[in-house]
């Protein structure tokens, strides 16, 4: 006979509960330099579209995320006790540091800047801070922060790119045994501009990049099973509804920061709770639509798909939003 699961307590259920309540929406809306640890285009490009729902996160893994906060202010709290000068906000804004490109598309959010670094004392490092499970920590210890772990590696390529230093100290902690583990990393401009050029590139895109993979099954698309896009990537299922799933919107890409969506139809600026939103006037990119794209009535404004079950679809002639 199997083994029944063991009965969650009331108080647990309370707490994890309170948790879910208390959790604001962090449905980002810019692509983050920390995402890209993926080799996949297409994926990144499906989250910064919103073209699937955010992950719905229960109470233990909100409590996994906070773990993750709190250890970065302790470790912080370690490197000043060893004698080393940690700035975790920036003193012009009060917030902590933040660099953009790409007219604010592009973002990053630092976990500080350290001096006195023991191994050299006169260079200014980006500080990134992280925590690991057992076995990410020992192949941590193994391989160095670039092989075992590319994004950490990326997310402080970016960050030193555009600080304009040129050294990153990667501070990390085992979950399990509390053993710390530190490695400065040296700014690599080839590897920077390499990933300026790819964040481009994903923003600039009127469709979703190429699939990394065609067969999500296959041995060597593993990554796939856990990624969020899957759905809407290899499984045919709809899009959400919103203004950057529409092929009015378009990124803008200037000079600033506010990282600006410009809707033509209507040819205004449009803010971050109309971008949720949408509209009537909705039109998904047609790669979004799971069919074959037929034809499209330019002064109807509608587009006509044939579905994968050989049924037929017209964009805009059904209520806004409607879909099979």
């Amino acid at each position: 006979m199997a083994e029944l699961p063991p009965v969650e307590s009331p108080t647990v259920s309370a707490v994890y509960g309170a948790l879910v309540h208390a959790r604001r929406d962090e449905d980002r809306g810019y692509l983050g330099m920390s995402q890209f640890g993926t080799e996949c285009d297409r994926a990144l490009w499906y989250g910064w579209r919103k073209a699937y729902d955010p992950e719905a996160l229960d109470g233990r893994r909100i409590r996994l995320f906070e773990t993750g906060h709190l250890e970065e202010s302790r470790l912080i709290a370690d490197l000043e006790r060893a004698g080393m000068i940690v700035s975790a906000n920036d003193w012009r804004t009060g917030r902590q540091f933040a660099v953009w490109s790409l007219g604010g598309h592009l973002r990053g959010h630092l976990d500080g800047k350290v001096e006195r670094v023991p191994d050299a004392p006169r260079t200014t490092h980006v500080l990134e801070c992280k925590t690991h499970n057992d076995k990410s920590f020992r192949e941590l210890l193994k391989d160095g922060v670039a092989k075992s772990k590319p994004g950490h590696f990326a997310q402080m390529q970016f960050y030193m790119h555009f600080t304009s230093l040129t050294r990153a100290l990667y501070v990390a902690v085992n979950k399990n045994d509390d053993q710390l583990y530190a490695e400065r990393v040296r700014y690599d401009a080839a590897a920077a501009l390499q990933l300026v050029a790819r964040a481009e590139r994903i923003v600039r895109a009127e469709r979703p990049p190429a699939k990394l993979h065609a067969d999500p099954s296959a041995r060597e698309a593993y990554a796939c099973g856990w990624c969020p896009a899957r759905k809407v990537c290899h499984e045919g299922a709809w899009a959400r509804v919103n203004c950057r799933t529409c092929l009015h919107a378009t990124p803008v890409v200037d000079e600033g920061d506010a990282g600006r969506w410009h809707c033509a139809r209507y040819d205004l600026n449009l803010t971050p709770d109309e971008q949720r939103r949408g509209c009537p006037s909705h039109r998904y990119v047609p790669d979004l639509v799971p069919g074959e794209q037929l034809d499209v009535d330019e002064e109807g404004e509608t587009i006509s798909y044939r579905l994968a079950d050989g049924s037929l679809w017209t964009d805009g002639a059904g209520a806004a939003g409607w879909r099979p």
